[in-house]
């Protein structure tokens, strides 16, 4: 069964039966999408096989795509990822904010999601609306960027997303329009970290 809604929520005073009701239809097997401190992000609990695969058609993902794991707190990114001491403390210093590290994955990780990779993005955004929904729901998101198949820039505007999404089984979480530059994404499974992508995180080791 099709189901679509779109949430108008403030970008400052997020209300919370808006919330409540994003996290109910997520736990319905829907996915969001989502503002963030960055850009607008599709977020799906990892158990939500079908829309997983929708998510994949929309963007056209391949089996090796990296996904991050958007999570409420380091604690909860703790129980998924793999950080030594070294990498703890640069989480700790860089989130929550605009940055998604790279780190190896732990076995709490879904074979059926993940396959073969053995790392995950994680994300801890600085943002109401997205940590209100991570902590309704009590566990992390699957993520990854607004970008559409054939454009070169995430998707901002939020009545130009809901005509791309609507005729899917998703909830769009409408703050008005968002950011265009990603997060800086920087690779901390090696001996020193890499920055991959420059994003709007500033970085300095």
């Amino acid at each position: 069964m099709h189901i679509y809604e779109r949430l108008r929520l403030h970008p400052e005073r997020p209300q919370i039966r808006q919330i409540r009701r994003a996290a109910e239809l997520l736990r319905q097997g829907l996915f969001a999408v989502v503002p963030t401190d960055t850009t607008y992000a599709i977020m799906v609990l990892p158990e939500s096989l079908d829309a997983l695969s929708a998510i994949r058609a929309l963007r056209r993902l391949n089996e090796q795509h990296l996904w991050a794991l958007a999570c409420s707190d380091l604690s909860q990114a703790a129980r998924y990822a793999q950080m030594d001491n070294s990498a703890h403390r640069i989480l700790k210093r860089s989130l929550p904010g605009p940055f998604t590290f790279i780190l190896p994955a732990s076995s709490q990780l879904s074979k059926r999601v993940f396959g073969k990779r053995r790392d995950i993005g994680i994300r801890i955004p600085e943002y109401d609306i997205c940590q209100m929904l991570l902590e309704e729901l009590g566990q992390p998101l699957l993520t990854t960027s607004m970008l559409l198949p054939g454009e070169d820039y995430v998707a901002t505007d939020p009545d130009q997303i809901h005509d791309k999404v609507r005729h899917l089984s998703c909830v769009m979480m409408d703050a008005g329009w968002c950011g265009i530059t990603p997060t800086t994404v920087i690779d901390l499974c090696g001996d020193a970290p890499e920055v991959l992508r420059h994003g709007l995180g500033e970085w300095s080791e």
